[in-house]
């Protein structure tokens, strides 16, 4: 089946919801002393905020009529310092593909959707987080030519 890619509706929160969950509790495995194991990762109100937000919207790619996977997408600035470029940059706040979707080619299309958001936007730049552990994650970035440019890093006490 086709998938198609949309704008999600506060019916939307369910679906989105159950895809971040399985994405969280792969970070929870990963990094259990810095994320935990809720029942509800993404609030309601927050979800309502970013369906409100006009420098926001959650893409979200069907088949059929079945939510297999969303993308949180805003609108930044750079901050206003003198040593920084001025622009205005696109950024995947999240993104996820249901698990048993993946593989398949829907975060291909579902990416390539925020690439055109971005650039529809007139973004100088799509940028994302992606944490240091998620290698399938950072390959598939890497894929369509994203490249690093920044690290966080931590001592643990």
């Amino acid at each position: 089946m086709a998938i198609s890619i949309g704008i999600a509706t506060i019916d939307d929160f369910e679906a989105v919801n159950e895809i971040v969950k399985e994405g969280h509790e792969e970070h929870v495995e990963a990094l259990p002393n810095v994320f935990k194991s809720v029942a509800q990762v993404m609030p309601t109100s927050y979800y309502q905020e970013l369906l409100e937000d006009n420098c926001s919207e959650i893409l979200v790619a069907k088949e059929g009529l079945i939510i297999v996977g969303f993308a949180v997408m805003s609108m930044e600035k750079s901050p206003s310092f003198d040593s920084l470029v001025e622009r205005e940059y696109a950024y995947i706040n999240d993104f996820g593909i249901k698990s048993g979707e993946q593989r398949k080619g829907i975060g291909k299309i579902l990416f390539e959707a925020c690439v055109s958001w971005a650039k529809a936007r007139e973004a100088s730049s799509l940028e994302l987080n992606v944490w240091e552990f998620n290698e399938k994650a950072m390959l598939f970035y890497d894929s369509f030519g994203m490249e690093t440019i920044s690290r966080k890093m931590q001592i643990k006490f």
